[in-house]
């Protein structure tokens, strides 16, 4: 296998295993001009990554990234990351709050059945009255 420059194995083989080579191996990892990209978390904000990953990666991947030539386009990807993490947390708490809601509901049901049935069981039988009671 090979390795790279800080110790880490290179992907790029194909996984064997005790019968020959895996079929469904894929090398997942992205690269640009060589180096590792992790992939963007926001479809809506892959025009800015690219730019972003071009400036830093190939167009000034040796100094000008040192010295801040990326930092704007690094601070709008980071702007357009937070729109969508905002857009989706509150996406998430409306589901999250409605789903409270829902257990909540069940809860109540759940613990005033369970009061009837305990207050019936409690409650002793009414005396007949009649001549032989």
């Amino acid at each position: 296998r090979k390795k790279g420059l800080q110790g880490e194995e290179d992907m790029s083989f194909n996984r064997h295993n005790d019968v020959g080579p895996d079929p469904n191996f894929s090398n997942t990892i992205a690269t640009i001009n060589g180096k590792r990209a992790k992939p963007n978390r926001y479809p809506k904000c892959k025009e800015v990554y690219e730019l972003y990953m071009d400036c830093a990666l190939v167009s000034e991947a040796a100094f000008g990234k040192f010295i801040g030539r990326c930092n704007q386009k690094k601070k709008d990807l980071d702007e357009c990351n937070m729109v969508e993490r905002d857009a989706l947390r509150k996406v998430n708490l409306a589901a999250a709050r409605k789903h409270k809601a829902y257990v909540d509901q069940r809860i109540a049901e759940e613990e005033a059945a369970e009061l009837a049935a305990a207050t019936f069981l409690a409650t002793p039988p009414p005396k007949k009255k009649g001549w032989f009671w």
